[in-house]
């Protein structure tokens, strides 16, 4: 809310934008299929680009409709689009989003199922703390692939599409999965030592 408005919610603002995008939070069943379609083996990243492509084709009269509104539906849609993502490619099923569920959760419940509520708490708090700070990473070079995109009036989607490709580079993203297959490598405090020699 804060971003889309540049003031935090009042009143009903929370619940009623709370509810906007728990509305929307149901990925289309092109996008789906699209996802199932690709081989499980192939890069996230490849497979996200895909999908925010297919959501271009899907919803390719929204620039014709008030902005805000395709900020809602992007929002609602990326947490079921990267838990299917995870799931297919880790060789499990998609789990339906729950609009009846805050934001954190449903991306929680789509990517882990249930997990009892003490790990689900521990999951939500740490992951609700990391899209913070994410969301405050200001003009990285996805967010600046994705202004560039949109200045030139493209879709919303193919502009994330865009900003998908270059979180995709070494330099940006990548750089995290670098460290994700670095910590998995070392694999335990044990074997920092051997890892750094």
């Amino acid at each position: 809310h804060l971003l889309l408005h540049g003031a935090l919610p009042q009143g009903r603002e929370l619940d009623d934008f709370a509810s906007a995008v728990g509305n929307e939070c149901h990925v289309p069943a092109q996008v789906v299929n699209v996802i199932k379609s690709l081989p499980s083996s192939a890069h996230p990243m490849a497979i996200l680009i895909a999908s925010f492509v297919t959501l271009a084709a899907c919803y390719h009269a929204e620039n014709s409709i008030d902005p805000l509104k395709s900020a809602i539906v992007a929002i609602s849609k990326v947490p079921g689009i990267v838990a299917a993502i995870y799931r297919h490619t880790s060789g499990m099923p998609a789990v339906e989003a729950d609009p009846n569920l805050g934001y954190v959760q449903n991306f929680v419940k789509m990517m882990f199922g249930d997990l009892g509520s003490t790990r689900q708490s521990v999951i939500c708090r740490a992951l609700e703390s990391i899209f913070i700070m994410h969301a405050d990473h200001e003009q990285n070079a996805s967010t600046a692939t994705v202004r560039v995109t949109g200045s030139a009036g493209a879709n919303l989607f193919a502009c994330l599409s865009a900003g998908a490709a270059t979180l995709w580079g070494p330099a940006h993203g990548g750089a995290n999965e670098a460290v994700v297959r670095m910590l998995e490598e070392i694999g335990s405090p044990e074997r920092v030592g051997m890892f750094i020699q």
